[in-house]
């Protein structure tokens, strides 16, 4: 099983199939060494099971460090929410970085305006989780940040000026969730300052992953860390 490469790693643990290294601040005690964790989920098709919570009716696939959403999932049930989520079995973090790469492989905006791909952070159960929704186009419900509460999906952003979906190229992509004041930014290729910037402490701790609302996409590269939090701040 492959580990994170990174530098100044203290110990590393598997967490259900997961490559988890754990980067403490101080080494003083035990619990300390594990209150931070950084993961790198396999993508290969062994690891589907093991790595991965699907969620929704796509068609995920995965080989040689790619995950592909293969078959769109179709928005169904009680409430409004998206198709199909990927989500890497971990810890429920506090704290928590998701940084992927990713692609749309639906068809280009002139055919398919509202093309998207999904960032997920706080997932703790099909209804209740955020997602980050980047699109080719900005309306009140493309292209945000949105919180899933047992209820439709809520914007929480203002709505961003940037819609960068609009190629099949690859884009690299970064989530910085902080439930402790709310804050959850969103940053997308060289761009220095986030895309997207939302405010809510409807959730404070869950697990993060990737998918689309009702369209295909590609993910590699996806590395999340983050904090697992005090039993009393989940």
């Amino acid at each position: 099983m492959r580990t994170a490469r990174l530098l100044r790693v203290v110990s590393v643990v598997v967490v259900t199939g997961c490559a988890v290294a754990i980067h403490p601040s101080t080494i003083a005690s035990r619990l300390a060494m594990q209150e931070s964790l950084r993961l790198t989920p396999r993508l290969e098709s062994t690891a589907l099971t093991s790595d991965w919570t699907l969620d929704g009716s796509g068609t995920w696939a995965a080989a040689s460090g790619l995950l592909a959403l293969v078959k769109p999932g179709t928005p169904a049930g009680p409430i409004r929410r998206p198709s199909a989520l990927a989500i890497v079995n971990s810890p429920d973090l506090a704290d928590t970085t998701l940084e992927v790469e990713l692609r749309s492989t639906a068809a280009l905006p002139d055919v398919t305006p509202r093309r998207d791909a999904l960032l997920v952070v706080g997932y703790q159960s099909p209804t209740r989780f955020y997602y980050v929704h980047i699109s080719a186009v900005r309306d009140d419900v493309h292209n945000g940040i949105f919180v899933v509460n047992d209820a439709d999906r809520r914007r929480i952003d203002s709505r961003s000026d940037v819609a960068p979906l609009t190629d099949q190229a690859w884009h690299r992509a970064r989530v910085v969730r902080t439930p402790a004041t709310g804050r959850l930014e969103v940053y997308f290729d060289a761009r220095r300052e986030p895309i997207m910037v939302a405010t809510d402490t409807t959730l404070r701790s869950g697990r993060a992953g990737v998918g689309s609302f009702d369209d295909t996409a590609e993910f590699r590269n996806v590395v999340v860390s983050g904090r697992v939090p005090d039993a009393g701040h989940r």
